[in-house]
């Protein structure tokens, strides 16, 4: 004979699993933020021709490489985290917020990211290349990157250098994280438009 299991059963295994997935937390999408007008001082006075400015696709390394924020946990241990993530490809948007940046500070439109603006095009051509970019929640973020400047029809090499940048971060919050990215991306888009407006 078979045992015909109540109604009620059956409802309250529907409402555990919908209670489950109404649990589950959302991700959330990040992206790095350009500097403002309001807050640039541009690096160059204005000239009656703009500086053109080809922005090679910046390098990551391959561990930041992916969808997740990734934070550095200890010494040696990376942390990924699944629910707060990059809105798109990483090295796209450092790439693009650079190029953002060199305009406002060089007062210059004619800024863009390879190959919008092919090398040979532009009257100078900036490669970067992140070396890392360490993020620790509570803590701080330190961005470590090689970046040149080639000048001319030939694209001599007129600046080079190695350099560090850092921010300390108030919170254990992932925006907050993002933000301070962009301040350090800030830092070194200066450093190149400084560069850059000492060979003209």
């Amino acid at each position: 004979m078979k045992r015909h299991l109540p109604r009620s059963f059956f409802l309250a295994i529907v409402t555990v699993l919908l209670a489950g997935c109404a649990s589950s937390p959302s991700a959330r999408f990040y992206t790095l933020t350009p500097l403002v007008q309001q807050d640039a001082k541009p690096s160059a006075q204005e000239t009656t021709t703009p500086v053109s400015i080809s922005v090679a696709p910046v390098e990551i390394p391959d561990y930041l490489d992916r969808p997740q924020i990734v934070t550095r946990d200890g010494r040696n241990e990376l942390g990924l985290a699944e629910f707060d993530r990059w809105a798109g490809s990483l090295g796209d948007n450092i790439s693009a917020v650079l190029a953002e940046n060199l305009s406002t500070l060089l007062g210059s439109e004619h800024v863009s990211v390879y190959p919008r603006m092919r090398a040979e095009q532009a009257d100078y051509s900036v490669a970067m290349q992140v070396l890392r970019l360490d993020c620790t929640l509570g803590d701080r973020v330190l961005l470590k990157v090689q970046w040149t400047v080639l000048a001319g029809k030939d694209k001599k090499a007129v600046a080079t250098r190695m350099a560090t940048f850092t921010e300390s971060l108030s919170d254990k919050r992932y925006e907050t994280l993002v933000a301070a990215v962009s301040n350090t991306l800030e830092q070194v888009s200066r450093e190149i438009a400084r560069a850059i407006t000492a060979q003209r």
